[in-house]
């Protein structure tokens, strides 16, 4: 598809937001990138050039422990979601948190979550 224009980040759900963001910084030295309170951190290890984002959920929710959400890049969300939708696929509304870039999810045929990011 050829508004997907490259991989963004993978998405990790956390019960302490707090707690993992602090741990994936002084474990593994990534730094915070841009922080939401109580919705989202943004990471960023520079050695490795890799981004991860960490969401907050409820204890004991289904969406911890089973996996990341993978993110692709658009240069045009709109366009892309206009693309995914007359092709079927099952489209969220997209959104911003705080000053993050425009977001939104989708769904593969097998009910998997995904995410694409507007660059």
């Amino acid at each position: 598809m050829q508004q997907f224009t490259g991989f963004s980040h993978p998405m990790l759900y956390v019960t302490d937001l707090s707690r993992a963001s602090r741990w994936y910084k002084e474990i593994l030295g990534f730094k915070v990138r841009h922080e939401a309170p109580d919705a989202y951190v943004s990471l960023y290890h520079e050695t490795m050039k890799f981004r991860l984002d960490l969401h907050p959920t409820e204890a004991e929710s289904k969406d911890v422990g089973f996996g990341p959400i993978i993110y692709f890049a658009t240069n045009d969300i709109d366009g892309a979601l206009e693309v995914l939708r007359a092709r079927g696929v099952k489209v969220g509304t997209p959104r911003r948190e705080g000053q993050s870039p425009k977001f939104v999810s989708f769904w593969d045929s097998a009910g998997n979550t995904l995410g694409l990011e507007e660059k």
